[in-house]
């Protein structure tokens, strides 16, 4: 409308001068006329120019995302604010996707975080699936993972319909890669493939990776490793070299992914792939998106990375733990306080401690140098390491929960750190109470071989002339012209005789003990008959007696004789050691399992008897000779009554000990199985454990 304007206002002012100033110069008008046309002409002309220049330089920007009008030409209406109105249009919807790539950077941002600090991978995938799906909104979408183990693909498939979310899992192998796929993942490269006709998608077992999809486009972005590339069949840990199936003199690259022996190969930097399709979208997918997802990779990339040394880590680790949890010995590490950071199963189950209350205790509570739970010397773990040096075969005591203890062996190891410097101590024990036990029946038996000895030597001979001298006493004693002085000498001297020839047969029972005759016995019965064997001594010294034989005790396979004998010794010893007044009982009880030096019971059928005194109790150097032959702190007492009953219990293959302080009574403690030994009865080394 402008130029039509101009163009009158111009031939117009012809007219006037014309008309005013030069009426004769008539022909002017023409001319006018013919300059003005020329000159609308030449306008029109340029105009023309910058709507074309205008169009092209908004056509350039629409293969940016810009979306113009085609149809806009100089057809009389206002062109140009046509075109500004486009702009405007096509600036809001650039801002419009701004805004929306600000926020998915934003996304990206959480997820990245999510991403990097997960070492599950069912968290992972559900992060990475959040960002694509949700975030970005790619309707269909799939995390391919290498499973090295199994030598194949795994594909997490996701996709997003409009009533609900489907995702599956695709196992495949390298034989069903083929294609644009196949080449990203064995170049390592990001491929967007516009034209999937041309470049089709992987089918497994004939089905489609994304079923009845409505894709015309999609991106593939390997996932590797961040530590780079080294040359396929340059290491000797690659698969195809240890197969001999690759040139190992050649300088070419290998390309990597040429067998299926590859996927599990240790050097392939491949770790899987992220793909993403515009199938359900509005829009094809454009360079943009695949830098999105390329940022996504390089995240899920060095997430998988970490995850996989962290598993490989855990597993080193796991395998360290079942290898200690494994140990037949006791295990435990203490820094450099004293405090317990690691037990194994072993010492755990030899302190009878739970974890939960081992971890954090002082090393010192638990072992000692002494029997009490005391460390008189100082600490028999940090004490060896003050000096920097290891100990071996050192003794020591294990403190149990029960406020026992046990004996143990350990070495004792300094913990060096990274920096050479001692960050505590390593101390591996075994129980050797076993040990111990058998060291004390060999040093019975020997106590018993050399008495044999003793016996086989000596016993003949002095049971003779004995048998004369008691004969020609008691001639004398008939005779009628012995005084009563002589008389009381000569009943001395018979009690002596009789004293020794008790003496000599105690030794014959010892070193020639007969065998036993197993039966079926009531444990009652055989506390009865014992009681009444030694029912006069009781009366006399005016001693309480009780019995106690729990239900739970069936009848039992022993030698009763001899187990009468065993508890008559022990009922005569409690009676002769209280006062007058005294008390005196036995009790017959199922094993409870509650001892732990008597753990070698465990799971055996087993019923022990108590004899208990309240009497002034045994010093503990006695306890330790108590058992020994000819060993005896009471008077006129021949000492092989203990050791006779200790021979016969461990002909039973039991055991007995002695528990006693001074002043606070004594318990012996008989332990005897239930029934009849499948050796039949011979001598299984056992002894008074814990004496």
């Amino acid at each position: 409308m402008n130029d039509y304007l101009w163009i009158a206002a111009l031939y117009t002012g012809f007219l006037v001068i014309v008309v005013l100033w030069a009426p004769s110069a008539w022909f002017l008008v023409p001319a006018g006329l013919a300059v003005i046309v020329v000159v609308s002409f030449r306008r029109k002309r340029l105009r023309g120019k910058r709507i074309e220049n205008i169009q092209r330089r908004l056509s350039n920007l629409k293969s940016e995302g810009l979306f113009l009008d085609e149809n806009i030409g100089d057809t009389g209406d206002d062109v140009f604010y046509k075109m500004i109105i486009t702009l405007l249009t096509d600036l809001e919807r650039t801002l419009f996707k701004l805004v929306e790539k600000n926020i998915q950077l934003l996304s990206l941002k959480e997820i990245g975080r999510s991403i990097i600090s997960s070492l599950d991978e069912k968290k992972l995938v559900d992060s990475v699936f959040d960002y694509l799906v949700h975030g970005v909104g790619y309707k269909e979408a799939a995390f391919i993972i290498l499973r090295k183990k199994k030598k194949c693909f795994q594909a997490i498939v996701t996709i997003e319909k409009a009533t609900r979310l489907v995702r599956r899992v695709v196992n495949f192998g390298l034989e069903d890669l083929d294609g644009a796929i196949r080449n990203s993942l064995a170049t390592g490269k990001a491929f967007l493939i516009k034209d999937v006709r041309m470049h089709p998608l992987i089918d497994v077992d004939g089905e489609a990776l994304f079923p009845d999809s409505t894709m015309t486009s999609y991106i593939c972005v390997p996932l590797m490793k961040s530590s780079g590339d080294r040359g396929c069949c340059k290491t000797e840990s690659c698969i195809l070299r240890q197969m001999g199936k690759c040139d190992n003199e050649s300088d070419e690259q290998t390309p990597f992914l040429t067998s299926a022996e590859c996927l599990s190969c240790p050097d392939l930097p491949l770790l899987g792939a992220l793909l993403v399709s515009d199938g359900y979208r509005a829009t094809s997918l454009t360079n943009i998106d695949q830098v999105t997802v390329e940022t996504v990779g390089s995240l899920v990339g060095s997430n998988m990375e970490n995850w996989m040394l962290y598993q490989e880590l855990r597993q080193v680790e796991r395998f360290r733990e079942k290898v200690f949890e494994g140990m037949m010995h006791g295990l435990i590490v203490a820094d450099m306080e004293g405090k317990i950071t690691f037990a194994n199963r072993s010492a755990r189950e030899l302190s009878e401690i739970e974890e939960e209350e081992m971890i954090g205790r002082h090393i010192d509570e638990l072992i000692s140098d002494d029997e009490s739970g005391k460390n008189r010397n100082g600490s028999p773990v940090f004490g060896a390491l003050d000096g920097g040096d290891s100990i071996a075969f050192h003794e020591a005591y294990l403190r149990l929960s029960k406020d026992a203890c046990i004996p143990v062996r350990m070495n004792v190891s300094p913990l060096i750190g990274d920096d050479n410097d001692t960050q505590g101590a390593i101390v591996l024990f075994a129980d050797v109470s076993e040990v111990k036990r058998m060291e004390e029946a060999i040093k019975h038996l020997d106590n018993l071989a050399v008495l044999g000895r003793f016996v086989s030597a000596i016993a003949h001979e002095i049971r003779n002339p004995l048998t004369g001298i008691a004969a020609g006493i008691q001639y004398l004693d008939r005779s009628a012209e012995l005084n009563e002085e002589h008389k009381e000498n000569i009943s001395h001297i018979l009690a002596e005789v009789a004293r020794l020839n008790r003496i000599i047969t105690d030794l014959f029972k010892v070193a020639k003990p007969r065998n036993l005759l197993y039966q079926e016995s009531d444990p009652a019965a055989i506390v009865e008959k014992s009681f009444k064997s030694i029912s006069d001594i009781i009366d006399s010294r005016k001693v309480e007696f009780t019995s106690s034989i729990a239900a739970e005790v069936p009848n039992i396979e022993v030698d009763p004789d001899q187990i009468t004998q065993v508890l008559i010794n022990l009922i005569k010893n409690a009676a002769e050691a209280v006062e007058e007044g005294g008390h005196v009982s036995v009790v017959v009880r199922p094993f409870d399992d509650s001892e732990p030096d008597m753990r070698r019971y465990k799971e055996k059928d087993i019923f022990i008897i108590d004899v208990a005194d309240d009497g002034p109790g045994i010093d503990g150097k006695d306890k330790k000779s108590i058992f020994l032959p000819f060993f005896s702190r009471k008077k006129g007492g021949t000492g092989l009554g203990l050791f006779v009953t200790h021979s016969i219990i461990q002909h039973h293959q039991g055991s007995i000990k002695v528990i006693s302080e001074p002043g606070d009574g004594t318990i012996f403690r008989v332990y005897l199985p239930v029934t009849r030994p499948v050796q039949g009865g011979k001598v299984e080394t056992s002894s008074a454990s814990g004496r």
